[in-house]
């Protein structure tokens, strides 16, 4: 059997929630802070009443959207941790599930609106999940474990899902503990600034992507062992996941 990795995950983000960020008008001109919660909110939480109602967006697409993002995060963990498991039903099910668990905890604060230079922003306040930093010594502790396991010989009577199967649900079972009592790091603000159009405001691209990169903490504190840690794992993104650590 093969001995199991963390793996370097290099990044290749895409605008994914940047779309539903330009969808239809901002709703009353002045009520920027209220257009930018609720936008995070339709993005990560999944709850798209307020948005839609202030924007005339639809639902099903805002809802899709949403959706696709968590899809993404379930693959980048998923590529993270090295885990086999979009051919087992029972598995990507309990990943996507966990990859919603790990979004509903986005815990962020919308300042009230402010110029510069007679430009409008609003100050976004993030307060990262730092899931991966939080689990990461138990992590550690259970792929040197399983891989001592491996050399012992003890999954040499396994199927190849089997084995999988094995090293998946001891990985998830770590996560899904954790989301229960989840971890932030150090809040980041983020300026966002409001873009107005005629009787239309938005938020542009740059700036979404700024709040999505803090949504989730990118940077391990300490790099494991003997497995290949990670440098970077971000929400909405699509892995470019076989480059290892050195």
């Amino acid at each position: 059997m093969i001995k199991k990795r963390i793996k370097k995950v290099y990044s290749c983000i895409l605008m994914l929630a940047m779309v539903l960020s330009l969808m239809g008008c901002g709703g009353t001109k002045g009520d920027y802070q209220g257009y930018v919660k609720n936008l995070i909110t339709a993005n990560y939480i999944g709850v798209s009443e307020g948005y839609v109602k202030s924007t005339g967006a639809n639902e099903e697409d805002v809802d899709a959207l949403y959706l696709q993002n968590v899809a993404r995060l379930a693959s980048n963990l998923s590529d993270y941790y090295s885990l086999d498991i979009w051919n087992d039903t029972e598995l990507s099910r309990a990943m996507t599930t966990l990859a919603r668990r790990i979004y509903s905890n986005v815990k962020f604060d919308v300042g009230k609106p402010y110029k510069d230079n007679n430009i409008d922003y609003v100050d976004v306040t993030i307060y990262p999940i730092d899931i991966i930093n939080q689990t990461n010594e138990e992590v550690v502790a259970y792929i040197q474990g399983f891989n001592e396991a491996v050399d012992r010989g003890d999954y040499d009577d396994y199927t190849k899902e089997q084995y999988e199967y094995e090293y998946a649900s001891g990985i998830m079972g770590i996560l899904a503990n954790a989301v229960n009592e989840i971890s932030y790091a150090e809040p980041q603000v983020v300026q966002v600034r409001i873009i107005v159009s005629e009787d239309t405001f938005y938020i542009g691209n740059d700036d979404f992507r700024n709040i999505d990169k803090a949504i989730i903490l990118s940077e391990t504190y300490d790099i494991a062992t003997e497995t290949d840690a990670t440098e970077s794992i971000e929400t909405n993104e699509q892995s470019e996941s076989d480059a290892e650590s050195e």
